[in-house]
């Protein structure tokens, strides 16, 4: 399987922590509240957000919406970090910023868990990302989880919904792409397209140390076999009609935290229309 990258689906991770770096201002006298502070979005709200708000901290600007009103994001799960860790993230010494991170990866962890309980699909396969942000104050290590529909693959563009995304895996499923002025677009496989969604790839061992060749190297190799499982060649087959692309954590920043799994995607360089699944070594659908 060639291992040719499509540009327009580089490799980008769907889960976002809109944190940049943590500033724990109180000393580690202060007292950690256990209840969630008050305008925190509820579990089960909806909002009309753009992208670059729903990185950033809760609340978000405008408040909640009725989930059977336009919305792009709804909100899932509301929880605190371990308060030991945020002690050790508040006290400025030299383990606070490994305190840091170790929250972070908490969050993470429990958003992507959460999601797919919530979704009914591993979220993954599914149109979506997922939103794991703080709630102000952020010292306090409250945070929030959300989930927008995307229409992209990158998962950068949100879609307008007017329905919650709970237990709606048979409406979000990954399918087929195509290549946009701005980037890989969501199409059903019956319009034309260029790329399909073939199933994920997990990295192992679990909290593997982030090196980025090797990252590349092993997603490169996992997606290759999930993509000849998904036409039924061999292992050993090989098709230089089709290439391979994936979307996950590539970066030191957003392998903290993340459970290590990428969206493989099987690529053409001409409009397919219809499946490729269990294709094998017949020619491509056109």
């Amino acid at each position: 399987m060639s291992r040719r990258f499509w540009s327009l689906l580089a490799a980008v991770v769907v889960v976002v922590l809109a944190i940049g770096v943590l500033e724990w201002t109180l000393n580690r006298s202060d007292p950690i509240p256990s209840a969630v502070p008050a305008g925190a979005p509820a579990v089960g709200s909806c909002a009309q957000v753009d992208p670059s708000a729903a990185r950033g901290l809760l609340p978000w600007p405008g408040g909640s919406v009725a989930c059977t009103a336009g919305h792009t994001t709804e909100v899932y799960h509301v929880g605190q970090v371990d308060h030991d860790l945020i002690k050790r993230a508040r006290s400025g010494g030299r383990d606070g910023p490994v305190a840091s991170n170790l929250m972070l990866a908490e969050v993470r962890r429990a958003c992507g868990a959460f999601a797919t309980r919530f979704l009914g699909l591993d979220w993954h396969k599914a149109r979506v990302t997922v939103l794991a942000d703080w709630i102000s104050p952020q010292r306090d290590g409250f945070f929030g989880c959300a989930l927008a529909q995307t229409i992209d693959a990158a998962g950068t563009r949100f879609a307008t919904r007017s329905a919650s995304l709970k237990g709606a895996a048979d409406q979000v499923a990954a399918a087929c792409v195509t290549r946009g002025s701005d980037g890989s677009l969501y199409v059903s496989c019956d319009e034309e397209h260029e790329g399909e969604f073939a199933g994920t790839y997990t990295l192992t061992p679990p909290d593997a140390p982030f090196e980025a060749q090797a990252v590349k190297d092993s997603a490169n190799r996992g997606c290759g076999e999930v993509v000849r499982a998904y036409l039924g060649l061999s292992s050993s087959a090989n098709r230089t009609d089709l290439s391979v692309g994936y979307v996950g954590p590539t970066t030191a920043q957003t392998w903290l935290g993340s459970d290590q799994t990428f969206a493989c995607y099987a690529l053409a360089d001409v409009k397919l229309r219809g499946s490729i699944r269990s294709l094998g070594a017949r020619p491509l659908p056109q």
